[in-house]
């Protein structure tokens, strides 16, 4: 199934608006303005009071709650991993080879094994690095200084410090799967899987039996193997249910190496309430599993976890 193309309208008014909405002042009304904007030109309808998956995200995104104290200081990646181990238990992160704090730190890092480099602060621009390979020390230096909620308006953002963070590289020559568990009211209600996106990329929505929903996200059109249910899915649900608890909908994501269970962060607005459905039926039958689901029918229920 395609995605439908946008109709003229919804071209029409991006065209008039593009130029009002790159110029909105950040702060908290402008932000809401410039969201409302972004809701329109992504779904062709603006955000209502209906339990539809995105306009819960966007109640999120666009409310009080996504600068609560909780979910500012778990959007920091070297943050998160205290509150993680301090939940759940230490081996659960990936572990941490630096903080890089100033652009004295960045110029004097010496990388001696493979590694990756990303703002701890912001979202995306991960560098890989491998011993004896030149970086762009430049542009981590600027990184520093770069604010994600300026490029995103997503508040949780708003107050993080400029940092890098250095991790090991896992997975050398091995396929990277992502596990994203959508958890509501601290409870998980569904996974979703991707397939690595360096080569094959697509999304799958699970229940948390493993069972396939009948929901297409993007990539459209293409088809999309089953994978085989994780050996660690009872874990990964216990895990998730406890890392939740404090926020209303989260997702919490996941790697797994060798069967063992890592969390990569904790997601406060999945793709900022711009998820994209084959269809508004579709986006409503996830929607009813999330918010209506009684996650005590589940024979996979989360175990409780061994610490």
């Amino acid at each position: 199934m395609n995605k439908p193309k946008k109709n003229w309208r919804r071209k029409l008014y991006m065209e008039l608006t593009r130029p009002f909405a790159k110029h909105l002042p950040y702060n908290r009304w402008g932000d809401r303005l410039a969201y409302l904007h972004e809701f329109y030109t992504q779904h062709d309808r603006w955000p209502g009071k209906e339990m539809l998956f995105n306009d819960v995200l966007y109640r999120i995104k666009s409310g009080p709650e996504i600068e609560s104290p909780e979910r500012m200081f778990t959007s920091d990646k070297e943050f998160v991993k205290t509150y993680i181990e301090g939940t759940v238990g230490a081996k659960y992160n990936v572990p941490t080879l630096a903080i890089l704090r100033s652009p004295q730190d960045v110029q004097a890092a010496v990388f001696e094994r493979a590694c990756v480099i990303k703002p701890a602060h912001g979202c995306g621009q991960v560098t890989f690095v491998r011993p004896g390979e030149e970086i762009d020390r430049d542009t981590l230096t600027k990184q520093l200084g770069e604010n994600y909620y300026d490029v995103v308006r997503e508040r949780n953002y708003r107050r993080l410090k400029g940092k890098l963070i250095v991790e090991p590289l896992l997975f050398e020559g091995q396929d990277v799967h992502d596990f994203k568990v959508f958890c509501w009211n601290g409870e998980p209600r569904c996974i979703l899987y991707v397939n690595d996106r360096n080569r094959f990329y697509y999304r799958l929505l699970f229940d948390c039996n493993w069972l396939p929903l009948p929901v297409e996200l993007s990539p459209f059109g293409i088809e999309k193997p089953l994978p085989d249910p994780p050996k660690v899915l009872p874990e990964m649900l216990s895990v998730a249910a406890r890392l939740s608890r404090p926020f209303s909908f989260v997702r919490i994501d996941f790697y797994i190496d060798d069967d063992k269970l890592l969390v990569g962060e904790i997601t406060h607005c999945h793709q900022g309430a711009n998820e994209q459905f084959a269809s508004i039926k579709q986006e409503q039958m996830l929607s009813d599993h999330i918010w209506k689901s009684n996650s005590s029918e589940a024979t996979n229920k989360p175990a409780p976890l061994a610490l």
